[in-house]
């Protein structure tokens, strides 16, 4: 029986690389050489933008030329560079491109296009463990690391409610998304009752977290989040073939040999870990894992592979700039970055809404 199945399997494959060829050949077509070259170009225009994002962060205040000068300066801006704002953008980049692709996968295993990897209730158990990081003075004990550890103790705490409860329901996407939104009510409301019994002067930090800062994370603690950071998201990259498959259901993945269960339960780990990464490091910073999936899925399409590097480099891009924006809108006060996020996000995704209808 079991030969059966996996010859069943095996046919089905081929008929899909069949497939997959016939349309290799189709793409001769006038339409599918335009695609390649929009493709192309939406690459090309990511890049350009990322690195000029990263060249505005890194030489804010100053121009280019005094940047690429002050860089290996032992003192005075160099200085500045380098045990701030290199490390400062390195994080950026980082948890922009990480939620960039947390975005796309939750999307695709969730069927949802307005899902985003704080669906799951991570923001509300990663803003509990800060509040609770404050409320018990844990940064007495821990120092740097007690609001970060904290963030993301609750993150995996909320992320392990949602698996055991996914877990009853095989992790069927539509319990998943409703599990989540419950947890991170639930959480939240315990966040606003701290608030409303506690002097508001001590809660102060975890506010500025809660809504998103790149400028109070330990600059010694980025060195260390950058492997942490990767190695979940090049093991994400390794899944792009199975998200391209989930993407046709459940009833046609299993088909093809896909385990829909085990994949979405691999999948919502590997998210959760990378988003509980990030909420540590920057505190909640929202629309970037919404708005660059969404806007680059228009126009690159379906393709994984694609919309995962693009995701990766558009969400880094969104975030640098987004910083960048917060240190200039109201100088020499600097905002919140997730205050910055929120409007673009919020502004973009309007006028993606009234476009369409």
């Amino acid at each position: 029986m079991k030969n059966v199945e996996l010859k069943e399997r095996s046919q089905s494959r081929r008929a899909v690389s069949e497939d997959r060829s016939q349309n290799n050949s189709e793409l001769q077509t006038p339409n599918s050489k335009l695609r390649n070259k929009r493709i192309c170009i939406t690459f090309i225009i990511l890049i350009i933008f990322l690195l000029a994002s990263i060249i505005l962060s890194l030489s804010y205040g100053k121009n280019v030329y005094v940047t690429f000068n002050s860089f290996f300066a032992d003192e005075g801006f160099g200085l500045v560079l380098r045990k701030i704002r290199v490390p400062r953008t390195v994080i950026a980049f980082l948890v922009g491109g990480s939620l960039g692709i947390c975005g796309v996968t939750l999307q695709s295993i969730l069927r949802n296009p307005l899902a985003e990897p704080y669906t799951l209730g991570i923001s509300g158990g990663a803003s509990l463990g800060v509040t609770l990081s404050t409320v018990l003075g844990m940064q007495n004990y821990l120092g740097m690391y007690g609001n970060p550890l904290m963030g993301f103790i609750g993150a995996m705490f909320s992320v392990f409610i949602v698996y055991v409860l996914s877990r009853r329901k095989l992790f069927d996407p539509n319990s998943m998304v409703l599990f989540g939104i419950v947890v991170s009510l639930v959480f939240s409301s315990f966040v606003f009752f701290l608030f409303s019994i506690l002097d508001p002067d001590r809660m102060q930090i975890t506010l500025m977290w809660l809504m998103g800062d790149l400028s109070s994370l330990d600059i010694s603690l980025v060195y260390a989040y950058i492997p942490m950071f990767l190695l979940p998201a090049f093991i994400l990259f390794l899944f792009v073939k199975e998200l391209d498959i989930l993407t046709l259901g459940s009833e046609k993945a299993q088909y093809l040999g896909v385990d829909p269960p085990r994949m979405y339960k691999v999948l919502f780990l590997l998210t959760s870990i990378l988003t509980g990464l990030c909420v540590s490091a920057s505190g909640i910073i929202g629309f970037v894992g919404l708005i660059v999936p969404h806007v680059l899925r228009n126009i690159i399409g379906a393709n994984h592979t694609l919309l995962l590097i693009s995701s990766y480099i558009g969400g880094a891009f969104f975030l640098i700039m987004s910083d960048v924006f917060s240190r200039y809108l109201l100088y020499p006060v600097e905002l919140p970055v997730g205050v910055v996020t929120g409007i673009l996000g919020g502004f973009i995704l309007l006028f993606l809404v009234v476009r369409k209808t």
